[in-house]
């Protein structure tokens, strides 16, 4: 009888393995019938993540009990009538190598009483799996095979009692909220090991390795799918994989700080975490707000209002004490308070308090906090590596900047898409620049905006704004065209170098889907807006040829000089000789390197969204 019993048990462990792993578990039961929920939040972005380099874990110390030797067929035979499971496209983790001993009996935990360990484990993960789906479904899937790499045996467990590294995870993973996330994504409700058995052993196991592995993908990759706020931020966020999350984890030294790693290394983000925390230390301690500043319009110098002492309040700055002092006098010293708050906040420092102005002094940017975690989430979005020399645009800062060895050594203003028109949010690399460039007229600017001007006087405006109508490659003589929709659409329009080319002198080329790029132009008076947003999508550089000096750094072949002796000549492409990383970037929020946050207004809806899509009160 005990013969007959071992081989009953042997078959169905086998089976029950086979169905668990094989065919998602349907037979297992349902997950809220247990009151076992440790899936973790579950992120918008139901993408594959990228490919990064896992490593197994090391095995369990003891090693994982061999199976018994079946009496029923073979392990890769499936139940009968049911198909054979599809092998993952993923390289399945390393097996366990079996002691080669005899099969000694099941393990069981210390002092634990029911079923062996590594059965109650493979029965718990059977029961996330079976109900999860989505993000949570491909957690619990990689998390399974990191349990299978080791036979099962439990992470966090050690007899009756959590492992002091697990006692590090639960407390950082408390403290989720420093890193801009909500701990109650990774939230582990105390289990009472003091009398356990091996399914509570295994239960509160898989829930520690759930919070990591979500923490983990939440931290590296944000909770929001960039594609859901706007189509026009193409970034595939890098998600470290559960595998690679347990894995660093449990062989770290110090559980919390390879927890932290899982943020982005990036300064920007770094920079925003800690401001994040002083703003709320500050907002614990916080005063009564300021009187607000009221004025009859906007104040120039020299002008009086009886909102000028409320202003002098709120920039620090004292009245002379003379008598005959006029209280409500718009003075040199407050001017200059004004004109340095500007400057702070992105402004033109011409010292009038206009409608802008006056929002920022009376706290236009109320939600700070909010603003720095939509942020954060952005920078989650970013590649991990910036590289050391690159490009970088910050769209609603309206501005450009060039990292040479990581440190910057080139600003300057741009001019980026309306809000109909939207700069897209994406990377790229800078391969060459074109000298002299044709402007390319894009469909939409056909047809939304030239087609009616065409129609009305084809010859007088094709010549008035240097345009050429081409078919096939030939030019061809734009009054021998019916102008419609269909014929402006099919013909190509193009606009000859010169000194009136919508791309002025020069262009700055990565290649990319949105076909946008950076570039010269001839209206030089929208930079000195303190808005600027009003190209179609592509970036205007301000002094583009100390940016392409700023570029070219380096560049054994090509100089400024060299380039500007072929302005006015016919169009010439210049490779680069080492490639440029460019970044598109759209923050709200930054802290500069003076170490101030910096707000700006949120052009195109980006932030806002982001907050809405966390949940975040709007303010």
């Amino acid at each position: 009888m005990a013969v007959v019993n071992v081989m009953i048990s042997s078959l169905s462990k086998l089976l029950i393995s086979t169905a668990v792993i094989g065919l998602g578990l349907s037979a297992v039961p349902a997950l809220a019938e247990t009151g076992f929920d440790p899936l973790g939040a579950k992120t918008t972005d139901t993408a594959t993540p990228a490919a990064v380099e896992s490593k197994p874990l090391p095995p369990a110390t003891e090693a994982a009990a061999p199976p018994a030797e079946p009496t029923a067929p073979p392990a890769e035979a499936t139940a009968p009538g049911v198909e054979p499971a599809t092998p993952a496209t993923e390289t399945a983790a390393p097996a366990v190598t079996p002691a080669a001993d005899a099969a000694p009996a099941p393990v069981v935990a210390a002092g634990v009483p029911g079923m062996p360990v590594d059965q109650a484990i493979v029965a718990e993960i059977g029961k996330v799996v079976a109900s999860a789906t989505g993000d949570a479904r491909r957690r619990a899937d990689a998390v399974a095979k990191v349990y299978a790499a080791r036979g099962n045996q439990p992470l966090w467990v050690e007899g009756d009692h959590y492992s002091d590294k697990a006692k590090a995870v639960i407390a950082r993973l408390a403290d989720a909220v420093e890193d801009g996330l909500n701990p109650l994504d990774y939230a582990l409700p105390e289990a009472d090991l003091s009398a356990p058995d091996t399914e509570l052993v295994a239960n509160a196991d898989l829930r520690v390795s759930m919070a990591v592995a979500t923490f983990a993908e939440q931290a590296s990759g944000g909770r929001v799918a960039p594609l859901s706020i706007s189509k026009d931020i193409t970034r595939t966020p890098e998600r470290i994989p559960a595998d690679r999350a347990l894995a660093t984890v449990a062989e770290a030294g110090d559980a919390a700080a390879a927890l932290d790693g899982f943020n982005p290394p990036t300064e920007g983000f770094r920079r925003l975490k800690a401001m994040l925390a002083e703003v709320r230390a500050a907002k614990s301690n916080a005063e009564a707000a300021p009187e607000p500043v009221a004025l009859a319009k906007s104040l120039k110098p020299g002008m009086s209002d009886a909102g000028v002492p409320a202003l002098r309040k709120r920039l620090g700055v004292a009245a002379p004490g003379d008598d005959l002092f006029d209280p409500e006098l718009y003075d040199e010293a407050l001017i200059s308070a004004v004109e340095a708050f500007q400057k702070e906040n992105g402004l033109n420092a011409d010292g009038v308090v206009g409608s802008r102005t006056l929002a920022l002094l009376n706290g236009a940017h109320r939600d700070v906090e909010g603003e720095i975690i939509a942020n954060m989430e952005m920078w989650r979005w970013m590649p991990r590596d910036l590289s050391q020399d690159y490009v970088l645009v910050n769209i609603p800062e309206f501005k450009v900047r060039v990292f040479r060895h990581g440190q910057q050594v080139h600003e300057a203003r741009v001019v980026v898409g309306k809000a109909t028109n939207q700069t897209p949010v994406f990377s790229g690399e800078m391969q060459y620049l074109v000298v002299n460039p044709y402007w390319h007229i894009p469909e939409s600017i056909k047809v939304k905006e030239m087609l009616p001007e065409i129609q009305a006087d084809p010859a007088g405006y094709f010549s008035r704004h240097g345009y050429e109508v081409t078919w096939d490659g030939q030019l061809i003589d734009p009054t021998r065209i019916i102008w419609d929709e269909n014929a402006v659409k099919a013909v190509g329009i193009r606009q000859v170098p010169g000194e009136a080319n919508a791309l002025g002198n020069i262009k700055f080329m990565f290649p990319n889907k949105h076909a946008v790029y950076l570039h010269d132009t001839p209206l030089r008076s929208l930079f000195n807006r303190d808005v600027r947003a009003f190209s179609h999508g592509c970036v205007r550089v301000d002094d583009p040829m100390a940016f392409a000096d700023a570029v070219l750094q380096g560049d054994p072949q090509w100089t400024v000089p060299k380039l500007q002796a072929m302005f006015g000549g016919d169009e010439k492409r210049v490779d680069i000789a080492t490639h440029l990383k460019v970044h598109l970037a759209y923050f709200t929020a930054f802290v500069d390197d003076g170490g101030k946050l910096q707000i700006r207004d949120d052009i195109y809806g980006h932030t806002q969204a982001i907050k809405k899509a966390l949940g975040m009160s709007q303010v």
